[in-house]
């Protein structure tokens, strides 16, 4: 009887336990179910909202679309001023400026580039040179010789500068009143910014036309000293050989002498 009680008691201790796990287990996939379902529908509102935010930034600028425009404006601004600058000094020095050609191959630029300025060119000369790159400037800037007309017009116009003395006064490189009297002071200064970097590039060019000016110079001396070297050592050799000569000569010419003689 003892043996059967026992038994039974540890029957429904194991029931007991076996439904607790059971029930604890249940409860814990339950929570679990719920984290899931919970965290799905946060993940979901997290998208629904970036979508929102992203299609309001595409329907209006934010600050950084305002910062980006404003930018633009200033770049704008500058390059103008260091337009105008470049403008105005390059007519200053090659007079009246050919309207510029918006269609140039590579070959018809290289052309107008084949012709190098002399040494011995005088300022008409260098000015038709230059207003014939002048005319070709714009369609240049699609071609792979850009940079070079812009160098040749620098050097020409620098030349030109030395040439006649003439003072360039920069008050004719900020005529723009769009810039000058632009309601915003940061794009009053952006523009005659860009201009003052327009007259160093200015101030560049004609340094760098007086040293090559001063190089060719120095090279065409050093070429002369040369020649005159060479010229006496010519000379010199001709001086030695003349009495040999002579000396060949009169003697022929006695021995002739002789034999009319007898």
């Amino acid at each position: 009887m003892n043996s059967t009680g026992n038994s039974d008691g540890s029957g429904v201790a194991l029931l007991v336990t076996g439904a607790t796990v059971v029930s604890v287990v249940s409860s814990v996939l339950a929570d679990l179910r719920v984290i899931a379902v919970t965290a799905l529908v946060l993940a979901g509102l997290l998208v629904v909202v970036l979508l929102l935010r992203t299609t309001l930034r595409a329907l209006r600028p934010g600050a950084a679309g305002r910062r980006r425009a404003r930018h633009r404006t200033l770049e704008t601004a500058r390059r103008a001023g260091a337009e105008d600058m470049r403008a105005a000094w390059m007519h200053r020095q090659l007079g009246l400026l050919p309207p510029q050609q918006r269609s140039a191959d590579t070959a018809f630029v290289a052309a107008r580039l084949a012709e190098v300025p002399r040494a011995d060119w005088d300022v008409a000369r260098l000015r038709l040179h230059g207003r014939a790159l002048w005319s070709v400037r714009d369609a240049a800037g699609r071609t792979p010789l850009h940079q070079e007309v812009e160098a040749r017009l620098d050097r020409v116009a620098a030349v030109i500068s030395d040439l006649t003395e003439d003072e360039f006064d920069t008050h004719l490189g900020q005529r723009d009143d769009r810039y000058l009297l632009h309601p915003d002071p940061d794009v009053r200064a952006a523009y005659l910014a860009g201009g003052s970097e327009a007259v160093e590039a200015i101030m560049g060019a004609i340094s760098a036309a007086r040293a090559q000016a001063r190089a060719d110079a120095a090279a065409q001396a050093a070429a002369d000293s040369l020649a005159r070297e060479r010229n006496a050592a010519l000379r010199a050799l001709r001086e030695i050989h003349r009495p040999t000569g002579s000396r060949d000569a009169h003697a022929a010419w006695e021995e002739q002498a002789r034999r009319i003689g007898r």
